[in-house]
């Protein structure tokens, strides 16, 4: 059997509010195809019965209801658990470097983040029903839903990452890393294709995998503008391919998953953040934290008082 995964991110451009990178895994059976998985992004009875699976910017939009992300991510965590995250404690239980003192140390999520309850907006038994028929879809195509794994950043990590190598890029590229860490030691005896969103407008790729993997011998298959393929080889494993896709959250079912967890997740965190500040200080806005609005919301916040410029570096990004 072939793992097929696939890594995206949310939130890598903000100015507040954590970036969060997402792998999704899928199971294929002998004689199964990966472009058979694939169709599941265009399916429209994906969309209308099942578990919605395309690039999150299709599926959510800022300000918009969460419904179709949150139900997605909870649905397929149903799958690959065999039970409804009903907390967001239980959501993130096994994340990627991330530690329950490193969410508690942050005012605005300490003591409500880690218990708020789930669905948040969307309908428990939607989430179920169309989970078990998602579930039922894939076996048809001799797929079956493995597990997501998430690596949130939250802002104080982001800035130490960042500010050590001088670019966020690199904060991005070392948590994809762990978590082709993580799938590699998660499916050790399995085959595994990795699929990953395009970085930036970055084609090659295999000096930072080396770096990251040094007792990995790299293969360069190709690097182009559209694709950059690669092989890792670990002993007593067959070689890893990871591919470095553009707009591979639109094609792969792995990786528009991802796109979906990580987006849900972010989201998941600013809503806490938002109603944490606008409970405090008036008239202010919630916002997504992306360009001018990013920008505005900080600037208000921080002419609140001294007490919320002392957090100045523990609320917004270096980067």
């Amino acid at each position: 059997m072939t793992i097929v995964a696939g890594i995206d991110e949310a939130g890598y451009g903000p100015f507040v509010g954590p970036l969060v990178v997402a792998a999704a895994a899928y199971r294929l059976e002998e004689g199964a195809k990966e472009s058979d998985l694939d169709r599941i992004v265009r399916d429209k009875s994906v969309r209308t019965q099942g578990l919605p699976t395309a690039d999150s910017k299709q599926l959510y939009h800022s300000g918009g209801s969460l419904t179709r992300i949150e139900t997605s991510t909870l649905g397929h965590m149903a799958l690959a658990r065999g039970a409804l995250p009903v907390r967001f404690d239980s959501l993130v239980q096994g994340a990627v470097d991330l530690s329950v003192t490193e969410i508690e140390d942050l005012p605005w999520y300490a003591g409500r983040m880690l218990s708020m309850n789930l669905p948040r907006v969307s309908s428990l038994d939607d989430v179920l029903a169309r989970s078990a028929w998602h579930g039922h879809h894939l076996a048809q195509r001799g797929a079956r839903f493995e597990d997501l794994f998430l690596a949130p950043v939250l802002v104080p990590r982001f800035n130490r990452l960042t500010s050590a190598a001088g670019s966020k890029a690199w904060t991005l590229f070392h948590t994809t890393g762990r978590l082709i860490e993580t799938l590699v030691s998660r499916f050790h005896k399995e085959d595994l294709v990795i699929h990953v969103d395009r970085q930036g407008g970055r084609i090659h790729y295999g000096a930072l995998l080396q770096t990251f993997f040094p007792m990995a011998p790299l293969r360069t298959i190709s690097e182009r503008r559209e694709c950059s393929l690669y092989e890792l080889a670990w002993p007593d494993r067959s070689p890893v391919r990871i591919d470095f896709r553009v707009k591979a959250d639109g094609r792969r079912a792995p990786v528009a998953l991802a796109s979906v967890a990580a987006k849900t997740l972010r989201e998941l965190f600013m809503d806490c953040f938002n109603e944490w500040f606008t409970e405090r200080i008036d008239g202010l806005k919630p916002s997504a934290g992306y360009g001018t609005d990013g920008r505005r919301f900080v600037s208000e916040v921080l002419a609140a008082g001294p007490k919320y410029a002392k957090k100045r570096d523990i609320l917004e990004r270096c980067r």
